[in-house]
Order: structure tokens, then sequence, then C-alpha cells
């Protein structure tokens, strides 16, 4: 209030010093006013414009920042996925590499088991039959063995070379227990004759009524023994 009348008192001094009284004195100090008042409120929105243009500009920097900021974790995030993605490209190649690698082993092997048998089959007189579930699995052992023998087969191969031959069920059981790599030939007849519960003195007993075969010199020893 003060300052505004301290501006009316100076309006009123400058119409007085350019001659102006009464009327037109207040004429002039009324236009003096209007021009005060409108240039005032020019100054007003002319700061108002000024700071509503720094807060403008203070936000477009804000959100340039706010954007950079969104684009450098986008772009790490990116880096991350990717780098994600090649770490598992990276280990399923590795995976499938060990996957062939583990293929072809077991496709060697396989190879090798079934040119194995196939040789040692076709070193056995080819007029050797397999066992049937009647049979007697003393009598057949012992016929087997002399059929072996005769061919020359190398013993350890005997218990492979048997594993063809035997019922379902004793082949079952070499090959649940791996029989049928086990190169001690004595061991896997123990075992088999223990499935097909055969103790010693049975073995004994069904040994000397064992009919001899054709070529077969343990079944012409057990005929013969008493004679001799």
């Amino acid at each position: 209030m003060e300052t505004r009348l301290t501006i009316t008192a100076q309006f009123i001094s400058d119409g007085r010093s350019l001659g102006y009284e009464g009327e037109r004195l207040e004429r002039y100090v009324a236009e003096q006013k209007e021009d005060y008042e409108k240039a005032k409120k020019e100054d007003f929105e002319r700061e108002k414009a000024r700071f509503e243009r720094e807060e403008r500009l203070k936000a477009e920097e804000k959100a340039r920042f706010e954007r950079e900021e969104k684009a450098k974790r986008e772009e790490h995030e990116r880096w991350k996925e990717r780098d994600a993605r090649e770490e598992l490209k990276r280990k399923e190649e590795m995976e499938l590499e060990r996957m062939k690698e583990k293929s072809a082993t077991a496709a060697g092997t396989a190879t090798q088991a079934e040119v194995r048998p196939r040789n040692v089959l076709d070193k056995l007189d080819k007029s050797f039959q397999g066992m049937k579930e009647d049979d007697d699995l003393m009598a057949y052992l012992t016929h087997f063995e002399a059929v072996a023998t005769r061919c020359k087969i190398d013993r350890k191969e005997w218990s492979l070379l048997l594993s063809y031959k035997l019922t379902t069920f004793l082949r079952n059981c070499m090959l649940r227990d791996s029989l049928f790599l086990n190169e001690n030939y004595e061991e896997v007849r123990t075992v088999l004759l223990r499935h097909a519960d055969i103790n010693a003195e049975t073995c004994r007993k069904r040994f000397h009524r064992v009919k001899p075969r054709q070529n077969d010199f343990r079944g012409f020893v057990t005929v013969t023994g008493g004679e001799m």
C-alpha cells in the first residue's frame, strides 16, 4: 500500500512539474497509473512465461534423463538375455555333443557285442542244439562242455556262448546277474546249477547217469568207467 501511495505521489509530482493542475493532473495521474499497472502485468506475464519455460525445460531434461536411463536398463537387459541365450545354447550344444559321444560309444559297444557272439557262435558245432525246457541241465552242460572243448573254443568265451543256448529262464538269470560276461565258466556253471536247485550230490548221481552222445568224451568215460 505504501509503495502504491509513493508511486501515486510520484505521478502527481511529475504532473505538476509538467504544469498540470486540477482535472488535467488527475487525468495524467490516471493514465500513468494505468500504464504502470499494464507494464507491471506485462512484467508478471513475462516472468511467469520465463518460469514456465524453465520448468518445461527442467521437465524435458528430466524426461530425457529418464529415457536414457530406461534405454540403458533395456540395453543391459538385452545383453543379459543375449548372454543367457548364448549360455543356454552352449550348454545345449555340449549336452548334444555328450549325447552323440554316448550314443557313438553305445553303438560301438553294441556292435562289438553283436560281432563277438556271432563269431563265437560260428565256432560252435552247427549241430549243437539249444536247450529245451525238459532237458536235464546237468546233462546239457556236460554235453556243451564236450562240444566246446572239441571245437577248441577258448574257455573264457564259454559263458557268453552258453547264454545263447540256454532256456529263456536260465538265459534271463545270466543276463540279470551279468554271468554272460564272467570269463570263469566254473563259477557260472555253479550259479546255474544253484538256480536249477541241483546240489553236489545230485550232480554226482546225474553225472554217472548221463548217456554218451556222439563225440562226447565225458559221456564215454561215464559209461565205460565201471568196466575199466
